[in-house]
């Protein structure tokens, strides 16, 4: 039986401006996305036909999953069956993009696995009708996305931060957040080129905070840390604090334990959103 294993990296944004609206309510965006390396994981393994999810319960309904969606979009209703084995690391809800990792490296890997012959380019188009952060997974990263995630640009920008990340017990539900950052009349910020970091500005946190004024204290311990600047992955909830080095990062992780009711890794970039184990 043909298998195949992978990683599926998490994201940071470290910049997150939104620079207006569409007329179908969609919002557009200017930020810089890094993949960092807290992974899920994802075992897939050829069957006759089907597409088969073993993936943790709280995550709902296979069919809703973007892992399934992605390999039914790929290999169709005629095509070759697939088993997708999935073990969540990245927490749902915070912002890291999970969801559009795990769609990525299915699609990636499925190409490989069946020897699809698709291009990088005709996975990127597909993955966009999935989710908007699928592409940059299938990417080079750091990039730096605009519009509502379609338009990327590739940037040979090294980020040599090591970041500690904070993710709290609740989530912001990237909808919500938006609805927020609507009735709260935020003015859109000009577009402009990729900043100079840090500080890690987002649009978004306002509206975040708005919906869970718990990120406040959380923000504000970790800003009693000894680190470069903090700042909050797209809609939430989840927080970074950005160090020189891993031997600064994990002194912070250790001030930090039984501190925090958050859960807390030690993460670094990467240079695509997922990796071929083999």
């Amino acid at each position: 039986m043909k298998r195949l294993h992978l990683l599926s990296y998490a994201k940071l944004n470290l910049v997150l401006r939104v620079v207006g609206r569409r007329e179908d309510g969609y919002h557009l965006l200017q930020s810089l996305f890094c993949a960092i390396d807290l992974a899920d994981e994802i075992e897939l393994a050829a069957i006759p036909r089907g597409i088969e999810l073993e993936a943790p319960r709280e995550l709902g309904p296979p069919e809703g999953n973007l892992a399934f969606r992605a390999a039914q979009a790929l290999l169709g209703e005629d095509g070759p069956g697939v088993r997708i084995v999935l073990r969540k690391r990245i927490p749902v809800g915070a912002g890291l993009g999970g969801g559009s990792s795990d769609a990525a490296a299915v699609l990636a890997g499925l190409n490989l696995l069946f020897g699809l012959g698709k291009s990088q380019a005709e996975l990127m188009q597909l993955g966009a009708r999935l989710g908007a952060d699928v592409p940059f997974f299938l990417g080079r990263s750091p990039a730096w996305v605009e519009g509502i995630g379609e338009r990327l640009t590739s940037l040979d920008l090294p980020v040599s931060f090591v970041f500690l990340v904070a993710v709290p017990p609740f989530a912001c539900p990237t909808a919500e957040v938006y609805r927020v950052y609507d009735a709260l009349g935020i003015p859109p910020s000009p577009a402009g080129p990729v900043p100079h970091l840090p500080p890690f500005p987002n649009d978004l946190w306002p509206a975040a905070v708005a919906l869970q004024p718990a990120l406040l204290r959380l923000r504000a311990v970790l800003e009693t840390l000894p680190s470069l600047g903090v700042g909050m992955s797209g809609s939430g909830s989840a927080l970074f604090a950005a160090f020189s080095s891993e031997e600064a990062a994990r002194e912070a992780l250790h001030d930090l334990q039984n501190k925090l009711d958050a859960h807390l890794w030690i993460a670094r970039p990467v240079e695509r959103g997922y990796k071929i184990l083999g």
